[in-house]
């Protein structure tokens, strides 16, 4: 039996273990693909969104040579070697089929055999469950529609007429990434978005992150609006409610594409015809892609639901140890991002809180 079983060795799975480790707590990673592959999979543009000097995992900082904001085949790199500087236990190209708490213990099942562990950690992220809203007409249309999971290259849309549904940091880069290609592109955008600028300090983006993660919600947001402009005048206003309850898109290269007439801005879409898009407000489009740019789940269908209680965002249910509070033997970790700092910038302080949990866990055994 292992102490712990991490399912997924992205960034959150090989933070946890190497803080673990740290514990003298051994670790098995079970990773359905290579270290990291996720990273190198994604449209050729797509970079991390937070300085490299922040976004280090514990121990190890990401190579001086590297851009500011590395591409995803440099993340993947990154990650890779992370695994390898501290001999951490990856066992790749292991789909786990099903993880049941029974006896006292977690009994796993995988395509390479059954193992069980007193501890577990899912870490799988979200990236393999993208999210297709069923829109009317949207299976009749006649030309091609993918998500932005399976999006590579604005090449082969040159010279096409391109709707990207949705204004999140995947589809305003695609956007702004098919425009410089020679798309005409349209993107759908149903309410406002929330644009901050890109980081150009280490240390101001570490202070504003502490700041932000430890004032209240109202002051948080104050300080976010003092800093990001508005939009609205380019059909791209801000979110209602509090900003800093609103996830980010990071940089203006999207509201620079519009203002410039390089991506046009449309609403909110009531159905799809054989060529063209009907938006809510009537209006029509003819189009001959479509480019999903719509989120994603949380990959976790491999547990049984009476392990995990979901939030109304689709997100586990976790205490401050990011334990499953349906079943505290279980940590989950990646799910849910914070909003007012990077993924990356905040996995040094989360990965230390679920090695902390998953330890407690240990010691009452």
């Amino acid at each position: 039996m292992s102490a712990t079983v991490i399912v997924g060795a992205g960034a959150a799975g090989l933070a946890v273990a190497r803080q673990l480790q740290r514990r003298s707590i051994g670790a098995v990673l079970l990773e359905q693909g290579a270290t990291g592959h996720v990273w190198g999979e994604h449209y050729e543009g797509l970079r991390l969104h937070t300085l490299k000097q922040v976004s280090a995992l514990p121990c190890l900082r990401m190579p001086a040579g590297l851009p500011d904001f590395p591409p995803g085949e440099d993340v993947r790199d990154y990650l890779a070697d992370y695994r390898a500087h501290f001999g951490l236990d990856v066992r790749e190209g292991v789909r786990v089929q099903s993880a049941t708490w029974a006896a006292g213990e977690w009994q796993i099942r995988t395509t390479s055999g059954d193992l069980t562990a007193r501890t577990l950690v899912a870490a799988t992220g979200i990236w393999s469950r993208p999210v297709r809203p069923a829109i009317e007409g949207l299976s009749a249309f006649a030309g091609p529609v993918i998500h932005s999971a399976e999006y590579r290259r604005a090449g082969p849309f040159a010279g096409r007429r391109v709707l990207v549904v949705g204004a999140g940091n995947s589809g305003s880069e695609i956007a702004v990434d098919l425009a410089a290609a020679g798309a005409a592109v349209a993107i759908s955008v149903r309410s406002g978005v929330l644009f901050v600028p890109r980081p150009r300090s280490a240390w101001r983006s570490a202070l504003s992150a502490f700041v932000l993660r430890h004032v209240p919600d109202r002051l948080a947001s104050a300080l976010i609006d003092s800093v990001r402009p508005d939009f609205s005048d380019l059909g791209l206003p801000p979110p209602e409610g509090l900003s800093a309850r609103a996830y980010p898109v990071v940089g203006y290269e999207l509201p620079e594409a519009v203002r410039t007439g390089r991506v046009d801005v449309v609403g909110a879409i009531d159905r799809f015809e054989t060529e063209a898009v009907i938006f809510s407000d009537g209006s029509r489009r003819p189009i001959d892609a479509v480019v999903l740019a719509t989120g994603f789940r949380p990959a976790l269908d491999w547990l049984d639901d009476s392990v995990v209680r979901y939030s109304d965002a689709g997100t586990p249910v976790v205490d401050d140890r990011w334990r499953s509070v349906a079943q505290p033997t279980l940590s989950c970790v990646g799910f849910d991002y914070p909003n007012t700092e990077g993924w990356f910038q905040a996995l040094g302080r989360v990965s230390k809180q679920a090695a902390a949990g998953v330890e407690e866990n240990l010691d009452a055994v």
